[in-house]
């Protein structure tokens, strides 16, 4: 191994990842850990596969890889400090990352290192504790010179991930404050609202209606599929993202409430390509919805999913909202969804003072729809 220093960052990063451990618990702790290793240590080669497959055409390897390092770091030093509690205090880092004299990265050195977590994993299964030692030794060691050979800081790796999982599991849950704050209530997102779904006959089709103070808004929606499957509600979508994000181009446009106040906000924020966006978003999260009976039963979005998201949003306010929020948006959006679909339709209560949404299936009164609590969800 190349020259380095201590790196007391590892175990703070180990202390960090402790936290946010949700294998604790869980009997096959170790074996979860270990499979975890076992399947970062592949998406990690993946890159370098990835990136002699389509060369000029990935422009994001070094992008990707910090965050698969990191990634992989967290399997790492959680393992470490379950079976070797020892080991993280005396591994070194290389004093600086350099590329290496070679041609980039090297798939030999790929090879290697998934090679040397299948022996982590067999010292492991043999219950042989010195062995195990030995073999997060030489993993480490080829996940530094991987890592030089990417550019790639391991600490900015282990932050990365950290700023990642807070994002997902913050010790608090604050929600960010709403984009439109400073603007005048005419460009603001209504604070609070009731909003009709009303399911009428199109021909052959169901199409849903919205309603507000009496006055129908928006278009008229079908599934626009051969086989229904409830998108002609999928506007509860877009009220949960106003709800649980502040953001929502299509309510805001829906509602004429664009910040037209500023010029470049209105461009780059309220206007067609935003809107665009969102409807993408709400499209492939409800296609893996459908998988998953509209996430009935569940109490979390998986990361994946979560993070194609934030992708999707990056370069508009929205990105600033932590994973945790659209998670819970997603989630309260589908709850609504569901109860809609079963109504048909029904009355819907937006508050994005207390971030909550409340259903009801007939919309007879305000109090009424307020008065539903075990139907709301809400900030926690």
């Amino acid at each position: 191994m190349t020259r380095g220093t201590e790196a007391p960052w590892l175990q703070e990063f180990a202390a960090t990842v402790a936290k946010t451990d949700r294998f604790a618990d869980n009997p096959d702790h170790t074996s979860l850990l270990a499979a975890g290793l076992i399947g970062e240590a592949g998406s990690v080669v993946a890159e370098l596969k990835k990136a002699r497959r389509e060369r000029e055409a990935y422009p994001v390897y070094r992008e990707r890889m910090v965050e698969e390092v990191g990634d992989f770091l967290w399997y790492f030093v959680r393992l470490a400090a379950v079976v070797a509690p020892d080991l993280l205090a005396e591994l070194l880092v290389p004093d600086k990352v350099v590329l290496s004299a070679a041609d980039g990265p090297q798939l030999t050195t790929h090879l290697d290192f998934g090679a040397s977590v299948g022996e982590v994993l067999a010292a492991i299964g043999a219950s042989n504790h010195t062995d195990i030692a030995t073999r997060l030794r030489r993993t480490w060691a080829l996940l530094t010179v991987i890592s030089n050979e990417a550019n790639v800081c391991l600490r900015d790796a282990a932050e990365r991930n950290t700023a990642k999982t807070r994002s997902r599991w913050p010790e608090e849950k604050r929600y960010v404050p709403l984009f439109d704050d400073e603007f005048p209530v005419e460009e603001q997102l209504p604070r609070r609202l009731h909003v009709e779904f009303l399911e009428r006959a199109r021909g052959s089709h169901r199409a849903v209606i919205l309603r507000c103070n009496d006055i129908n808004f928006g278009d008229r929606l079908t599934d626009n599929i051969e086989d229904p499957d409830g998108y002609r509600f999928h506007d509860i979508f877009h009220f949960a993202y106003a709800v649980h994000l502040g953001w929502s181009p299509v309510v805001r446009a829906l509602m004429r409430t664009k910040r037209k106040s500023n010029l470049k906000i209105d461009e780059a924020q309220d206007g067609a390509r935003a809107g665009i966006i969102e409807e993408a978003v709400s499209a492939i999260i409800f296609s893996r919805a459908k998988q998953l009976k509209f996430f009935e039963g569940f109490d979390h979005v998986d990361f994946d999913l979560l993070k194609t998201v934030k992708e999707f949003v990056e370069g508009f306010e929205v990105e600033a909202v932590p994973l945790w929020q659209w998670e819970t948006a997603i989630l309260d959006g589908y709850r609504i969804f569901r109860s809609l679909c079963a109504g048909p339709g029904g009355c819907v209560a937006l508050d994005l003072v207390d971030r909550q949404l409340t259903y009801a299936l007939h919309a007879a009164s305000d109090d009424r729809v307020k008065g539903l609590t075990s139907t709301s969800g809400g900030a926690t």
